[in-house]
């Protein structure tokens, strides 16, 4: 049995789907029986459902092609061919 520190590790991939289908069945089973973990994966549903509905909007101002400049270059630079 998965123990309260292992869904805290996995609960965004829990509630997103993201693992394998006996670490799912193994949260999941926690969560029924854990109080405590089933209000905190509520937390982490709610709050993400919060955040999908207000779409916080920053300002970005970010050059992408600049960027992809820069990686390309630190890329070359530490992966010598």
């Amino acid at each position: 049995m998965l123990q309260c520190k292992d869904v805290v590790e996995e609960a965004s991939n829990y509630i997103d789907g993201d693992l394998p289908l006996f670490k799912r069945i193994g949260l999941f089973l926690h969560v029924v029986l854990c109080r405590c973990c089933r209000n905190y994966v509520n937390q982490i549903r709610q709050t993400i459902d919060t955040v999908a509905i207000t779409k916080p909007k920053e300002p970005d101002d970010t050059d992408i092609e600049a960027l992809a400049k820069t990686l390309h270059k630190a890329y070359v630079k530490t992966h010598p061919k």
